[in-house]
């Protein structure tokens, strides 16, 4: 697991290339940021976008084993109902929940660059309205009805 690298899409070079460069619009610190937010947002959507051409991967080294990993595995168990993917430490559950990650976070990080380049001066306000419509929702099925409304939208 430990060489292991974390896929982004070829065709979202332009999204992280533009919301993690410091000299411009750059919000992001790294890669693994932008990926992490995009795949929480990605979920909160509900939708995984496959993708099979990937550029520059992220080592996974970078990602923290106590904050970062736990919401891949909660997303991975989310998507499943599979404890495993919190329990089960085999290359095979791990290679699993990655690509869960990579299809949720492919999905997301159209959505947070929209959301950013949509209203750059207030874009990080914007985001977190965005995620916090989510915190107040108590129950699955109401989570559920927001996600089918925003695909409407």
């Amino acid at each position: 697991m430990m060489n292991t690298r974390v896929r982004r899409p070829k065709d979202q070079e332009y999204i992280y290339q533009e919301l993690t460069d410091k000299k411009e619009f750059g919000v992001f610190e790294s890669y693994k940021d932008l990926f992490m937010l995009s795949m929480v947002v990605g979920f909160l959507e509900g939708k995984r976008s496959p993708f099979t051409e990937s550029l520059e991967l992220i080592h996974w080294q970078v990602f923290n084993l106590t904050t970062d990993e736990p919401v891949i595995n909660m997303v991975a168990y989310l998507e499943t109902n599979n404890l495993e993917f919190i329990y089960d430490y085999s290359e095979e559950k791990f290679k699993e929940k990655i690509k869960i990650a990579e299809e949720y976070a492919a999905s997301g990080a159209n959505k947070v660059y929209n959301v950013f380049m949509s209203d750059q001066k207030n874009a990080l306000q914007k985001i977190m309205d965005y995620v916090q419509e989510f915190a107040d929702i108590e129950d699955y099925d109401t989570w559920k009805k927001k996600s089918l409304v925003n695909d409407l939208l």
